[in-house]
């Protein structure tokens, strides 16, 4: 089975996903990759990791879903020049992980928070640059981005069915200031989708598949 329309995809993905509070409230949290993975409590560790929440966009064309990605102006502090999901740390005002993300998408792509139905969330995570991130993954009718200057060099949209098969994800040892780190990848033409991003989408992934036994049977 493929991704093939947006009821599907929310058959597949209802029972795997979560209410996007109870991801972003959870007493616990993960870290690392692969054999590094830890779970943190954030009663214990949460200041030092402070909440942020990105949005997944799943854009619904006529031919099939894909999703949208940003790559980062490279002059940037904050992870330069890499692939990203429109999202960003919580601010005063922000009622939740929901608002956060909605309100990032907005300014970073122009995405207008009405045109977005949250469907779900995904396992807050922690990132190496002191976040707890909460992925807020919506539906979204296709639009006109308008990337924000100072923070966005690109938006692209990669194809959902593409994302899901497990034969495009990668697991590297990426060299970092000496020493390995673990991380994932899944490269799709031109861009190198790695790291905390490549992570949530092999997580949706995941999902996608652990949801297969929730479809009716063809036909139905």
């Amino acid at each position: 089975m493929t991704a093939g329309g947006a009821a599907e995809l929310r058959r597949r993905l209802g029972a795997g996903l979560l209410e996007p509070e109870v991801a972003f409230n959870a007493p616990e949290f993960t870290l690392g990759f692969g054999a590094e993975e830890m779970v943190l409590a954030v009663d214990r560790h949460g200041e030092v990791f402070r909440p942020a929440a990105v949005l997944v966009p799943l854009i619904q064309h006529d031919d099939g879903i894909t999703v949208l990605l940003t790559r980062r102006h490279a002059d940037l502090s904050d992870h330069g020049g890499q692939i990203s999901f429109p999202g960003g740390r919580l601010e005063e005002g922000d009622d939740g992980a929901v608002a956060a993300a909605l309100r990032e998408a907005e300014e970073e792509v122009g995405l207008k928070p009405q045109s977005v139905t949250v469907i779900g969330a995904l396992e807050t995570r922690g990132t190496i640059s002191n976040y707890r991130v909460t992925p807020i993954v919506g539906l979204v009718a296709p639009f006109d981005p308008a990337p924000q200057v100072e923070e966005v060099a690109e938006i692209f949209e990669v194809p959902l069915p593409f994302v899901l098969d497990p034969a495009n994800h990668r697991f590297l040892e990426r060299g970092s200031d000496g020493r390995s780190r673990a991380t994932y990848a899944i490269p799709y033409g031109q861009w190198f989708i790695f790291g905390f991003t490549a992570r949530i989408l092999i997580r949706l992934a995941q999902v996608w598949r652990e949801g297969e036994s929730t479809a009716p049977p063809s036909g139905m």
